[in-house]
């Protein structure tokens, strides 16, 4: 790396955390541990879940499915996260007015910005990865050969998927030119880009087919599953080799594949990055259109109010990339992975449909579906923004004549829309998968709308503590504020309550469960929401 390239990066490193930096020196330190408290809770839950499941694969002597597993989700995410962030950074960020004139190589330009978005998803997967895979080790016993190969095949693995993004995205934007309506086109962008990455990954493999017996044979050999698991990713299968079995040469085959990649990576990037770039800047201005007051009619208030919340989602791109596209396209993603995945590896899914559908409808199926659910809505970025994303507007609270509380409520209501629209698709995969009856997915339907209920006041109060207001981009609101942390956390707990409620009544009727968990969740949701009602003013007077 030479010196341009490491003083760019470290300027537009710099200038994302700039916030931060700012604080009072008092402030700032009480953050920075609040939030380390927060990731190293963060941390201890995965360590408990994987714990736990390992303990649990080793009973059947396959406890390496769990790396095959954890990376394939490890890959899935990058690659999303990766669509999005590189459309935003490489093509949509503000700084490129400045960055460009500067006597600076397109290549220079765009390895720099590669590296902010992989430290970025060094970050998350330091978060993330580090104790299940200590844990890992300890439970197989795993020696220093184990800890090394590990370390360093993590340290390059998000490298592949960033570039398997990136270049997608410059080949879609280097098309930019001419087009007429930009932000339009920052929508379609991360979407074809999502797409396109997908089908280049299931592209790679066969459309081979096995039988279940063959499956379950499979199954009662160690280290079989993973194999199966990771031939729908080819693009992994070495490093979790090399982490399962401490394989050098896989290792060295994923280092090959790597540096391989990020060759080409350069090569290919070089060609198209300032065409795409200068074509960004040159291109799509957004049309004034005139406002006819004739056209104008008049609405109540709530509705208005809503309707304004979800334009303001609608219209702007970045929040609706940011803040809604995740929650809707991952459930989509993950499920139709696994049912693409069954369909091909499986000739006849009538056995496994009948078993599956009598094992969910129990407490612990229930727990089970809870838990995607949560975990859905843990991307969902409306209601940890609400505030946020009106940025110096913030103070339009103020001059209204609607009271701070209905002005939340309103706020509210598209997380609750959207949240809503997730848990539909999820339920929508159960059904296809167990052919469950109607009355055991409206339950479900019904607490998961209690549950976002929650998530959504919760969420609010999170952005009132501490709102992302001073902005200049609206990149920043989300890839810059440390409070979606928070919907994580919320997730987490809400699934340990499921769970933890589940388990001890696993052999009593699922509506009986229901009754209970959705009793202690109407009682939580009243406490906050009467909260809310009272200190309506003491919350917002300090925000706004």
């Amino acid at each position: 790396m030479n010196k341009k390239i490491f003083s760019l990066t470290k300027v537009l490193l710099k200038n994302s955390f700039q916030r931060y930096s700012n604080k009072k020196t008092k402030n700032k330190i009480g953050m920075m541990l609040l939030y380390a408290i927060l990731v190293v809770y963060i941390m201890g839950i995965f360590g408990v879940l994987s714990y736990q499941i390992i303990n649990t694969l080793k009973q059947i002597n396959q406890e390496s499915i769990f790396i095959g597993l954890f990376l394939m989700g490890i890959a899935i995410f990058i690659i999303v996260q990766a669509m999005i962030s590189a459309t935003n950074v490489f093509y949509f960020s503000k700084d490129l007015e400045y960055i460009l004139p500067l006597p600076l190589k397109p290549r220079e330009i765009m390895i720099s910005k590669f590296n902010v978005i992989l430290i970025t998803e060094y970050v998350i997967e330091f978060i993330f990865a580090l104790v299940p895979i200590i844990i890992y080790g300890i439970l197989t016993s795993g020696g220093i050969l184990y800890y090394l190969i590990t370390f360093l095949v993590l340290l390059a693995f998000p490298v592949i998927p960033l570039i398997l993004s990136t270049i997608i995205v410059m080949i879609i934007m280097s098309f930019t030119k001419g087009v007429k309506n930009k932000d339009r086109f920052q929508l379609i962008v991360p979407l074809l880009g999502i797409i396109l990455a997908i089908a280049i990954s299931f592209a790679t493999t066969g459309t081979s087919e096995i039988t279940e017996s063959e499956i379950i044979e499979k199954l009662l050999k160690a280290n079989e599953l993973v194999e199966i698991i990771n031939e729908k990713f080819l693009i992994i299968k070495p490093a979790v080799n090399a982490i399962v079995h401490s394989n050098f040469i896989e290792f060295l085959k994923f280092i090959l594949i790597t540096i391989l990649g990020y060759v080409i990576f350069i090569f290919i990037g070089s060609k198209l990055y300032f065409r795409g770039a200068i074509g960004n800047l040159s291109s799509g201005n957004k049309s004034k259109k005139n406002v006819n007051t004739k056209n104008i009619k008049k609405n109540k208030i709530g509705i208005a109010y809503v309707e304004k919340e979800l334009k303001i989602l609608f219209r702007n791109p970045i929040f609706f990339v940011q803040c809604v596209l995740p929650s809707i396209f991952m459930p989509i993603l993950f499920l139709g992975i696994i049912i693409f995945s069954v369909n091909n590896e499986i000739n006849d899914l009538n056995t496994i449909t009948n078993v599956l559908g009598e094992y969910v409808k129990s407490p612990i199926g229930i727990a089970i579906i809870i838990s995607v659910t949560e975990f859905i809505y843990s991307m969902l970025y409306i209601a940890p923004t609400a505030i946020s994303r009106d940025g110096s507007n913030a103070n339009f609270m103020k001059y209204i004549p609607v009271t701070y509380y209905k002005q939340l409520i309103y706020k509210g209501i598209p997380n609750i829309i959207f949240g809503m629209i997730s848990a539909i698709i999820i339920l929508v995969f159960v059904y296809y998968i167990t052919r469950v009856e109607f009355t055991f997915l409206l339950i479900c339907l019904i607490l998961d709308f209690i549950l976002i209920i929650i998530q959504t006041l919760l969420m609010e109060l999170v952005d009132l503590r501490k709102p992302k207001l001073d902005w200049s981009t609206e990149y920043a609101v989300v890839k810059q504020n440390m409070n979606l942390l928070w919907p994580f956390v919320v997730g987490i707990v809400e699934m340990m309550i499921a769970f933890g409620i589940a388990i001890p009544l696993k052999n009593i009727s699922y509506i009986i469960f229901a009754g209970i968990f959705a009793i202690i969740h109407i009682v939580f949701t009243y406490v906050i929401n009467r909260y809310i009602y009272k200190k309506q003013d003491e919350l917002l007077n300090k925000v706004i």
